[in-house]
């Protein structure tokens, strides 16, 4: 193995193989300009009406026996929003995060075609421990990860950074404010989730697996070594290499990442009352 191995950022064998027709791996910063003038006003508009929060109104106080047996959830309600088909919720769904984020991962993953349909597939494929590369093709980083090492390779640490803007962009948004939108557009996640077959629950039992399972990965203190059998790169460790591909994904990340991913998904888990124990 060379000393400085340039390679995917799974070099790991991937029981999952590509889907045709996947997006190309650069996408264009036009695409995000090309939302349009619609959008632009549609998203001025709707940034007035999100940071428009309801007063609360002053209600009597609560007799004794309201208090004892008052277990109303915290979750956020859904806030009045005329939603459009799934088919047709693009537009939409790029004015309200926009509202929230500016960040430039989100905006990239915004240029996505379909937006809730592949965002829930991102969902489902990581509760079922599969790597989301399709859905998620666009906040893929530019630049390969570096090994170091020659009979026994290790994940460069430096190579940890080149997920700092994806997950920025997750994290950018406030789990307060990524609760309300969920609530928002559940719909439209339940719809896409019932064309993906999934008819016995609904789209929170699947937010639920996906937490649980980037939960369940480990941290290592160190990068893990890596050795190459047939031709692929491998953990070392058995225990490593046995993990559901998406959680050796997320190793790759690194573990400051790893943290900041977790924090943020069980924060907003907490807002929107979902049990993830």
């Amino acid at each position: 193995m060379a000393p400085d191995h340039d390679d995917d950022d799974l070099p790991l064998n991937r029981p999952t193989p590509r889907l045709q027709g996947s997006p190309s791996r650069q996408p264009s910063p036009l695409q995000w300009v090309l939302v349009g003038i619609a959008a632009l006003v549609a998203g001025s508009l709707l940034a007035y009406w999100w940071l428009s929060r309801t007063q609360p109104v002053t209600a009597p106080p609560p007799t004794a026996m309201v208090a004892e047996t008052d277990t109303e959830s915290g979750r956020p309600k859904p806030q009045p929003l005329d939603l459009p088909s799934l088919e047709e919720s693009d537009t939409l769904l790029r004015s309200l995060v926009s509202t929230l984020s500016q960040h430039p991962a989100l905006a990239r993953f915004l240029t996505t075609d379909g937006v809730a349909r592949a965002s829930t597939l991102a969902v489902v494929q990581i509760g079922d421990g599969r790597t989301p590369d399709q859905p998620l093709l666009t906040l893929r980083p530019p630049s390969r990860a570096q090994m170091r090492g020659t009979e026994q390779a290790s994940l460069d640490p430096a190579s940890y950074g080149r997920w700092d803007s994806a997950v920025g962009g997750l994290t950018s948004v406030a789990p307060a404010d990524a609760a309300q939108l969920y609530v928002n557009v559940k719909p439209l996640l339940d719809e896409a989730y019932v064309e993906l077959g999934y008819t016995d629950d609904d789209f929170d039992a699947a937010l639920v697996r996906a937490i649980a399972m980037l939960r369940s990965a480990p941290m290592p203190a160190e990068p893990p070594a890596l050795v190459e059998r047939d031709g692929v790169l491998e953990y070392a460790d058995p225990r490593l290499e046995a993990l559901k591909p998406v959680q050796k994904q997320f190793l790759l990340i690194g573990p400051d990442n790893q943290r900041r991913v977790l924090s943020w998904l069980e924060e907003t888990a907490g807002h929107l009352d979902l049990s993830l124990e």
